[in-house]
């Protein structure tokens, strides 16, 4: 369990870290090559990277909310027990958009 939520953690900053590195340089005067690379950059190591750490962290969070899971897999201290609030933000974070998108798919166009 402490493996699982280390990975979904890295994989979280190394998402977020390489989106910025990769939208830093756009701006209004970036040629459309060059932007469409960013956007299949986006697309195939960005978006990835963060469904992978949905994937890992919200069931893993959710099942660290049991003491016996939590003792059985040796998640204590306040590193483990930090990092397992840290990602279960994360986690609320992952669901609260997935939520939003959900939302904008399923909305009737009459109410636009």
């Amino acid at each position: 369990m402490r493996t699982i939520q280390f990975l979904g953690f890295i994989s979280t900053l190394a998402g977020l870290i390489l989106g910025y590195l990769l939208l830093a340089p756009v701006d209004s005067e970036t040629t459309a090559s060059a932007a469409s690379g960013v956007g299949f950059g986006l697309m195939f190591i960005v978006a990835p990277l963060l469904g992978c750490s949905a994937f890992l962290l919200i069931p893993s969070s959710i099942a660290l909310i049991s003491t016996r899971v939590r003792n059985a897999s040796y998640f204590t201290g306040k590193f483990w027990l930090g990092l397992w609030g840290t990602n279960t933000l994360i986690s609320l974070s992952y669901i609260f958009v997935m939520g939003y998108l959900i939302y904008v798919y399923f909305m009737p166009i009459e109410s636009i």
